[in-house]
């Protein structure tokens, strides 16, 4: 799915699924109900233009060599559903880079706020 592309916020409102990271916190991440099989087994992730997994959200499957104009250097808040991701400040996966393991990140930390402009999945997880 391409950043211009993605569900709107309020019709992700519509279909969640909930990620457990420890049996004592549970959250919830807006589904896709279009990504269906063609989705990459293993690999998913939810960015979010603000902290706390608020503002903008884009789920995707896919490899995102560059995020697009609308996304580029918007990343607050990520949450990896499965797989193990690399966050690259340039896009076209180059650049800085950050692995992230699936788990609730809900700050990116001052150093990689708003700087993200591709990502991809490095390796798939159950």
């Amino acid at each position: 799915m391409t950043p211009s592309a993605h569900p709107t916020v309020s019709s992700l409102r519509k279909s969640v699924a909930i990620v457990c990271v420890s049996l004592s916190w549970c959250f919830a991440v807006p589904s896709d109900p279009a990504r269906g099989q063609a989705g990459r087994r293993g690999c998913d992730v939810a960015v979010y233009w603000d902290g706390n997994y608020t503002g903008e959200v884009w789920r995707t499957t896919e490899d995102q060599p560059s995020t697009g104009p609308h996304w580029t250097k918007q990343i607050t808040s990520i949450i990896v559903v499965s797989g193990i991701w690399d966050f690259y400040w340039d896009a076209n996966y180059r650049g800085e880079v950050i692995t992230l393991p699936p788990g609730a990140y809900p700050y990116v930390g001052d150093h990689w706020n708003d700087k993200i402009s591709s990502f991809r999945c490095v390796r798939p997880t159950e």
